[in-house]
């Protein structure tokens, strides 16, 4: 039965993973769009500019380049805003210097600039972060696992000399493999 709540778990925690990557795609995508948005509006700018030019009156473009630019602020504001969703569904902050950095970083490894979060929360997402490893065949694993989906061994349970001298007993059929 163990097993079977092994599967379940793991096939849990890969629909999780799989739901965060289509968020950021379609959060990239947004992204994306909105800038090609933008590439649009800076356009119709240059041909209002250029009507007036011919016009001979640059001044008759003042009123299209405002509404147009107002356009692009915004955008820009909504980029702003979906760059941080992006940041926060990659488990990364940025840095006052740009640089995106793991949410757990104390320091920004490019400014040296020292982030002030909570230790509690630094904690909770060092924990997230960090990169467990099966005691027994060194599989990564994700927080909370209590076995390798692997080779099934108990995490709780420290090996006895080192893994690669340490042998595997299969749970299922008491065989050692190595």
């Amino acid at each position: 039965m163990k097993w079977l709540d092994m599967i379940r778990e793991g096939a849990s925690r890969a629909a999780d993973k799989a739901q965060r990557t289509v968020e950021m795609t379609k959060t990239a995508a947004l992204i994306a769009g909105k800038r090609k948005q933008i590439r649009n509006l800076h356009t119709r700018i240059g041909v209002a500019v250029y009507g007036a030019y011919r016009g001979g009156d640059f001044t008759s473009s003042g009123p299209d380049v405002v509404r147009l630019s107002a356009q692009i602020e915004a955008l820009e504001r909504e980029i702003g805003s979906l760059e941080l969703e992006l940041a926060r569904l990659n488990r990364e902050k940025a840095c006052a210097c740009g640089k995106l950095v793991p949410y757990g970083a104390r320091f920004c490894p490019e400014c040296g600039k020292r982030f002030e979060t909570a230790p509690e929360t630094i904690d909770a997402a060092v924990e997230v972060e960090a990169t467990l490893r099966c005691v027994r065949c060194d599989a990564e694993l994700d927080a909370g696992d209590r076995f390798c989906l692997r080779c099934g061994s108990d995490q709780s349970e420290a090996p006895q000399g080192r893994p690669e001298e340490t042998a595997y007993r299969h749970p299922r059929h008491g065989e050692d493999e190595r």
